[in-house]
């Protein structure tokens, strides 16, 4: 992984921080861990965590087990942020890979949203 680097999702997880940290309570009503793994050129070049037992969003590798992870190109995880790729059409696809408990997922909806310009 290139430490550093700046990626377009970065705009979308920053998003999802500031919403996690604006509703702790709805966060933490999802009660699970879910790791990010953002691939650029096929290979993985960066990592977030959904801590969402603890209400926290942040950078680099899991802390203790991630209940979900989920890997995605960066430039799909933007579309995914934006409604331009549903999460379920991006799984068939093959664009969006999950291991773990794929359920705790679904409840991500809600917090992936953004209305920011990417």
């Amino acid at each position: 992984m290139t430490a550093g680097k700046s990626l377009q999702s970065d705009a979308v997880f920053a998003g999802i921080k500031d919403r996690v940290s604006e509703n702790e309570a709805k966060a933490k009503a999802i009660n699970a861990v879910f790791l990010y793994k953002i691939t650029d050129g096929g290979k993985v070049s960066k990592e977030w965590v959904l801590d969402l037992k603890n209400a926290k969003v942040y950078e680099g590798p899991v802390q203790g087990k991630a209940d979900t992870t989920m890997t995605i190109s960066d430039s799909d995880m933007v579309d995914l942020a934006l409604g331009k790729l549903q999460p379920q059409a991006a799984f068939m696809k093959g664009k969006l890979k999950i291991t773990g408990n794929i359920m705790l997922a679904q409840k991500l909806a809600p917090l992936l949203k953004t209305e920011a310009k990417l």
